[in-house]
């Protein structure tokens, strides 16, 4: 499978199942990726190293915000909103995660003093699939930064 568009109508559909234990999906082996992890950013060589195999675009229920280099995403406030971005299957899900967790400040036994926390969430694939895979969200309260309207990060 490759990263290609799919300009088709986004599905309506809500956040499912947001996990905040990474021990409570032990077999989730998807990422979803919207920022600086995605082709063509200055972090994507990281899911080169590991052998992230790439599934294709997605969208996940969220808002997107700048918080100047690079994005953050909330789980939506409201029904409608969506995040697109690119998902890949990890090779070792349990090695893969804690070498993307440092990557992003996330420290699972004590997500409270990070930037972001990882959680499962359902997202849908550019044919329509939904499925469920791990994201990085913004932890605490609302961002003062600005809102990415479009919800596509490589559009910015």
């Amino acid at each position: 499978r490759s990263c290609h568009s799919n300009d088709a109508g986004r599905p309506a559909g809500e956040l499912l199942c947001m996990m905040p234990n990474p021990d409570e999906a032990p077999g989730c082996d998807l990422l979803f990726v919207y920022g600086t992890l995605r082709r063509g950013f200055e972090l994507h060589h990281h899911l080169v190293r590991l052998n992230a195999n790439c599934w294709g675009k997605g969208e996940v229920a969220g808002i997107l915000f700048d918080l100047g280099r690079y994005p953050g995403a909330r789980s939506p406030g409201r029904e409608g909103e969506w995040i697109r971005g690119e998902v890949y299957q990890l090779c070792r899900p349990a090695r893969d995660l804690k070498v993307l967790d440092e990557i992003e400040g996330f420290n699972p036994r004590a997500p409270q003093r990070g930037e972001f926390v990882r959680e499962v969430a359902e997202l849908i694939l550019c044919n329509g699939q939904r499925r469920r895979a791990w994201v990085y969200w913004l932890r605490g309260g609302v961002p003062t930064t600005r809102r990415i309207a479009s919800g596509d990060y490589a559009q910015w």
